[in-house]
């Protein structure tokens, strides 16, 4: 299979910050609302933009401080290095036409995250959870995707290390990919019976570079 396009999740995928996103998440749910969140609480939100997220939890008197104060701390704590390279992500384009992003994350969040890892030049589309009606595990997305870059379904990979990712990619009717490497859901992941498993960011570039 010649691929044309390649689609990535963001958190856990390209970025290892999933852990730290969950914990923030924990700390401001503690100083706003004063109660204790399991990680699997934070992990059973994720589908929705974060704002939309926030907008689920807090009430209307705390949400606009609550969200400033996560997106100030995030852009505090973000990474500055991801899993790939913008080498390693350069050569991936000499072996495909496209690299795309589909991302659950809002549009403030996903801006800070390609600026922090300076990768906002590679990608040659990018769409958030705030662009389309219904994200993941929906596969609106995916589509808009497919037929702006006006791709082959058959030549297009969707990777990510959430179930959803897997879901949306399994809808869209595109082949899928498990990033074993940054998921915190490695059972639930493999359940959803992604095409291809990775476990290092390595083996997926050997995959690349092979078809």
């Amino acid at each position: 299979m010649k691929l044309q396009c390649l689609i990535f999740d963001v958190d856990g995928t390209l970025v290892d910050n999933a852990n730290l996103i969950i914990r923030l998440f924990q700390d401001i749910v503690k100083k706003y609302l004063g109660r204790e969140m399991s990680k699997q609480d934070v992990v059973s939100l994720w589908g929705p933009p974060g704002d939309e997220i926030f907008k689920s939890v807090f009430p209307s008197d705390v949400l606009a401080p609550a969200w400033e104060e996560f997106l100030t701390c995030y852009n505090e704590i973000h990474p500055t290095k991801g899993f790939f390279t913008t080498d390693q992500l350069n050569e991936m384009k000499t072996y495909v036409q496209y690299l795309a992003i589909f991302t659950g994350k809002s549009r403030k969040t996903m801006t800070l995250t390609l600026q922090k890892l300076g990768l906002t030049p590679i990608f040659d589309l990018v769409l958030t959870g705030n662009d389309v009606e219904r994200s993941k595990p929906y596969p609106d997305a995916l589509y808009q995707i497919i037929g702006v870059l006006h791709l082959n379904k058959n030549q297009t990979l969707f990777i990510g290390d959430s179930p959803l990712d897997v879901m949306a990619g399994k809808a869209a009717g595109i082949k899928t990919a498990a990033a074993l490497w940054g998921t915190i859901e490695e059972s639930k992941l493999l359940e959803t019976l992604p095409d291809y498993v990775f476990k290092t960011p390595e083996e997926f570039m050997y995959f690349i570079s092979t078809k």
